[in-house]
Formats: C-alpha cells, structure tokens, sequence
C-alpha cells in the first residue's frame, strides 16, 4: 500500500503546479525565472540529499552522462508547459500536457513499431473526444487566438512523452535518489542554457524576493518529490497501475484552478476531464484483468 500511496502523492504535487506558476506570474514573475528557479532549487536539494545519503552505486561517466542526457525532456516539459500557461488558462494547459498519452503511443509505434491493439485503439478515440469536450471548444473558447500557447503545450506533451520512454530504459535500478540527481542535473542545465540569455537582461530585484516562496514550492514539488516518490513506487506497482495513479494529476490541477484561481470550468468541461482519465485508465484496467 506504502508505495501505491507514494505514486498517487507523486501524481497530485505535478498538479499543484499550474497553480502555483500562475500565482508567479500574477506577481510579475517571468517564464525564464519561474523555470530556472524551480530546476535550480530543485537540483540543489537533491544535491543536498545525494551528498548525505547512503545508498549510493559507483558508476562510470558514460552512465552518468546517459542520466544527464535521459533527464533532458523533463527540463523541456517545463520550459514548453510554463511557456503555454503565459496565454492558456491551467485547466487548459494541464489538459494539453495529458497528451502525451497517445503521443507516447506513436512513439511506440514509430520507434519500436508496436502496432496498437484494439483496447489501445479504442483508448486514444476516447482521450481525443474528452479532449475535446475538456478543452473548452463546447463553451465557444477561441484557441486559436492562443495558438502558441497550444503549440507549447502540445510541445510540452511531446517531451512528457520522450521522458517517459527514456526513463523506462536508463538504469531504472540506482537507488532513487542517485538517479534523480543525475536526471535533474540535466534538466536544470538544459534549462540555464535556454534561459541565461534572457537572465542576463536583468530581472527586478523585488521580483526575486517575492519569488522565492514560489521557487521553493515549485522546486519541491515540480524536482524534488515527484520523481523520489515515482522511482520508490513505480517499480513495486508497475507501469499498469502507475499511469492509473498517474492520472490523478489532472483532476488536482483543474480542481486548484477552478477554486484557487476563480478559472471558469463548466460542468462539459468536468465531463471531458472524468472521460480523458477513463481513456487512460480504460486499457490499463484490461491489461491487468487480460
């Protein structure tokens, strides 16, 4: 029960964070300053906890270096998915960023060419019709006035999904903390290296100060909590029940953004929602019953 419970703990911090990003930016923080200030905090912490940990596994540069570079999509999803919440509501963003579904689908199909089965088939129609319906297209919304807010949360998506394929596949068995120090190390440096130029710029000192109860919360539970918990659970639970538990995040995000951030979701919109984490749910269930 301990690690199921660790998962679904995981899944419900990545929902605060749209919330939390949004309260940034309401107090006049930047994308460059939100994103680097969470991987910075975040990877320092981890740091802290690799230096007096235990448990830990002597490796070579090249395993290091394939942590490093495995880590760089979840450096990405944060830049792509802070930049669609500057123009997109959260509810919204975060409903774009659970596409990584059926993207990561593709990518198994365009990489391994595993041909989806029917209940895999089925899955993704109803991922795409609660989309729909969640995305705000039934109350009149126009995205396209948001397009590049779509675009980097769809691009956002894509790199969940790059993530999740990396991660099944690079040395799942280091202790958890090590692996994440690793994989952060490389998000936190892909993100410096796209953001320094527009740091350099200058940001306003008083900015920063109000910052910095944001960039703790986020660091923790955007770097620090999340993949801890996921590499403590995940390989007790497996990949089936964890996309269940995963899917939590979703109801968490939208849930905060309705009564945190007065955003407007209509009851069509909770529909949408209720069908993408059945889509999501639906194919795991018949995996484990078949």
């Amino acid at each position: 029960m301990r690690y199921i419970i660790a998962v679904f703990i995981g899944a419900c911090s990545y929902g605060v964070l749209s919330t939390i990003v949004k309260l940034a930016y309401g107090d006049g923080a930047t994308t460059s300053l939100v994103t680097v200030g969470q991987f910075l905090i975040g990877w320092f912490v981890l740091f802290v906890s690799f230096l007096f940990t235990k448990r830990k596994e002597v490796i070579g540069k090249k395993d290091k270096v394939k942590l490093m570079l495995a880590g760089i999509p979840t450096g990405l999803v944060g830049v792509f998915y802070y930049l669609s919440l500057v123009t997109l509501e959260a509810s919204l963003s975060i409903i774009l960023l659970f596409q990584f579904v059926w993207i990561g689908i593709l990518f198994e199909f365009l990489f391994y060419r595993r041909t989806p089965d029917k209940v895999t088939t089925f899955s993704v129609l109803i991922l795409m019709f609660g989309t729909t319906l969640a995305s705000g297209v039934m109350k009149g919304e126009d995205l396209g006035g948001n397009l590049f807010g779509v675009i980097y949360g769809l691009l956002a998506a894509v790199s969940f999904a790059l993530f999740i394929l990396t991660n099944a596949t690079v040395m799942p068995k280091l202790p958890p903390i090590q692996r994440s120090y690793y994989m952060v190390t490389g998000s936190m440096l892909v993100v410096v290296m796209i953001f320094s130029p527009f740091l350099i710029r200058g940001v306003d000192p008083n900015v920063i100060t109000s910052f910095g109860q944001y960039g703790i919360l986020l660091g923790l539970f955007g770097v620090v909590i999340p993949p801890i918990l996921f590499a403590y659970g995940m390989p007790k639970i497996g990949s089936a029940l964890g996309s269940i538990l995963g899917s939590a995040e979703l109801p968490v995000a939208v849930l905060l953004s309705m009564v945190i951030l007065e955003e407007h979701v209509t009851v069509i919109q909770w529909c949408g929602v209720a069908i993408i984490i059945f889509g999501i749910v639906y194919p795991n269930i018949q995996n484990r019953s078949g």
